[in-house]
């Protein structure tokens, strides 16, 4: 089959580490007790974005109930969740039967006002995202152009490919929908595929000079870490089994095992215990001197003010939901609405990772260059947040305007598309080197 192949824009991806500039440091000693104060009228607007997240809060809850029963059967028929906030519900795609204890969860939401849609599937999760990991080892190509992501649907009907156009002529157009022929019946097993332009992610540059202060006896979630280049923390963890506290950033940021992280103004914080490329996450164990505390920075970027919210909970991104994207120098954006879940996709290092693309709905910046690592979360009715992963990539990346009181005058790799990854993954993936880890707030 011959395909046609969409021109895009022609700017590689980026991943989010820090290309120079000049930084200040949020303090963070007020982040024990209270949230930093934002100024009267932000505040509202900030209210106001965040009532419509919070919003979906009982739906992503209810999800997030019928995917961990879904995941004590070995052999259960889970294709996905696509949540609607319009809808004021979700649609579970099942393999087969509903088992008894997944038909009373569903009746159990119903009770409860949400509006909840059962459809038939043809394939299972796991038959589909083992799938899509092979797809993505075997370095398959469709039209010509490398494909460079693979990932279930979420109605459990198909498989999703992205591929990489730029190098293509431009008279070639992708077509919206690919049958089966869209790659070697060997790999796609004969399920259907659907076809679509994506940008391959790069990782870029680093180095940045900084200023200010480190007056905080505790460190956070949000806020500007150094390293291999600058980036950002994404939430704290605790693990019972060692008693120690910890910071995940992504892989990306470090150098590897043993690499010596500081702040932003080169205040020692501890070192690298753990890397795993595939969720792109770092996890960096605090010296004892340095506490964390179940909190994240967000609001606004560094050099301005900051507010701060308690992290409650967490839960896996589904599609439809929407979130917030928090990074140390952008600050937080609020109406990332989930459009792909589970996709292995493939950065220009090489790496492959399990990661869930976000897309702004509101027209603004997600992230830019230095947000690499910085947390993405939903928020509750009660305005505290539910963890949901670390920023990894964005594609379509340009310059913006620099969020920075000083500095240049424009920052890299904005965007208003990113690949975000799962907190669970993010925690469940350093297993071998610390049990029992987990977002802090479940250490209470």
């Amino acid at each position: 089959m011959k395909y046609q192949i969409s021109r895009g824009k022609t700017v590689l991806g980026l991943s989010l580490a820090l290309s120079g500039s000049l930084l200040v440091l949020p303090n963070l000693a007020r982040a024990e007790d209270d949230p930093v104060s934002v100024p009267g009228g932000s505040r509202t607007a900030m209210t106001a974005q965040n009532a419509g997240t919070g919003g979906q809060a009982p739906i992503s809850a209810a999800a997030n109930e019928i995917y961990r029963l879904a995941q004590e059967d070995p052999g259960t028929g889970y294709a996905g969740i696509v949540l609607s906030t319009q809808d004021a519900g979700y649609t579970l795609s099942w393999k087969g039967d509903l088992p008894q204890a997944v038909s009373r969860l569903v009746t159990a939401h119903r009770g409860k006002g949400i509006r909840v849609t059962v459809a038939a599937s043809t394939y299972t999760f796991k038959e589909l995202d083992e799938k899509a990991r092979v797809i993505m080892e075997s370095g398959a190509t469709a039209g010509g152009a490398p494909v460079v992501s693979a990932g279930p649907s979420s109605d459990g009907n198909s498989l999703t490919i992205g591929v990489d156009s730029s190098g293509l002529p431009a008279r070639n157009n992708l077509r919206d929908e690919a049958g089966t022929d869209a790659l070697p019946k060997s790999l796609s097993g004969g399920i259907p595929v659907k076809v679509t332009e994506e940008e391959t992610p790069a990782d870029i540059g680093y180095g940045a000079r900084y200023t200010g202060s480190f007056s905080g006896k505790k460190v956070a979630g949000g806020i500007v870490i150094r390293a291999k280049g600058t980036c950002t923390s994404g939430f704290s963890a605790f693990s019972p089994a060692t008693n120690r506290y910890y910071l995940i950033t992504a892989a990306h940021c470090v150098n590897g095992v043993g690499d010596s992280i500081t702040t932003g103004v080169g205040t020692p914080i501890g070192r690298v215990v753990d890397v795993q490329q595939s969720p792109d996450s770092a996890l960096i164990e605090l010296f004892p001197e340095i506490g964390a505390t179940d909190w994240v920075f967000s609001g606004y970027g560094v050099g301005l003010d900051p507010s701060g919210r308690k992290v409650l909970s967490e839960g896996r991104p589904f599609e439809g939901e929407l979130l917030c994207t928090n990074g140390a120098l952008r600050g937080e954006t609020c109406g990332a609405k989930v459009t792909k879940v589970d996709q292995y996709v493939k950065s220009e290092t090489g790496h492959l990772r399990h990661v869930n693309k976000v897309e702004q709905v509101a027209g603004r910046i997600l992230a830019g260059a230095g947000d690499s690592g910085g947390s993405v979360f939903a928020y509750g009715v009660d305005g505290k947040i539910s963890a949901r992963g670390i920023l990894s990539m964005t594609i379509h990346g340009y310059s913006c305007k620099n969020p920075l009181p000083t500095g240049k005058n424009t920052r890299t790799g904005c965007s208003e598309h990113a690949w975000i990854t799962n907190i669970y993954e993010n925690t469940t993936s350093h297993n071998d080197a610390v049990k029992s880890l987990r977002v802090q707030a479940f250490d209470r």
